[in-house]
């Protein structure tokens, strides 16, 4: 059961970074029209990928063990747009930091350091939950 519980905290911990990165594009000017902070697109897709993290976790701890598989495709999935947030987050920020607007710059350098988060936590739970196998015992 260790390995089951290993696996929901990271997936809790790389779907609440993800949630965190989702809120903090949402405040810069890179979300797209009617996704900003607070508008009803935003929301919609904060459940969304939370449906897709916990649907494939709820049906891993109802013991149908391919659901670890399914888990990582969606974190595989989700994780691949973080670095080009990531490269365009840095790229606006330096242009808001040469052009003397702080604040804008500050909330890409926010936004950008949860997505480092978010980003190095999607890693790891591949790493640490993908590597762990369930050890059978022949008798």
């Amino acid at each position: 059961m260790g390995a089951k519980k290993s696996i929901g905290k990271w997936t809790l911990a790389a779907l609440a970074a993800y949630e965190l990165t989702l809120a903090g594009i949402s405040l810069t000017p890179v979300a797209g029209k009617g996704t900003s902070f607070g508008e009803p697109a935003m929301w919609r897709n904060l459940v969304l990928i939370a449906a897709f993290y916990l649907i494939p976790l709820v049906f891993y701890y109802l013991h149908i063990e391919v659901m670890r598989y399914i888990l990582a495709a969606v974190v595989i999935f989700w994780t691949i747009p973080i670095p080009f947030f990531i490269l365009i987050s840095g790229g606006l920020f330096l242009y808001a930091r040469f052009q003397g607007d702080s604040f804008t710059s500050m909330v890409y350098l926010i936004a950008m350091s949860i997505a480092g988060v978010s980003l190095l936590l999607q890693i790891l739970w591949c790493v640490k939950c993908l590597g762990k196998r369930k050890k059978r015992e022949f008798t």
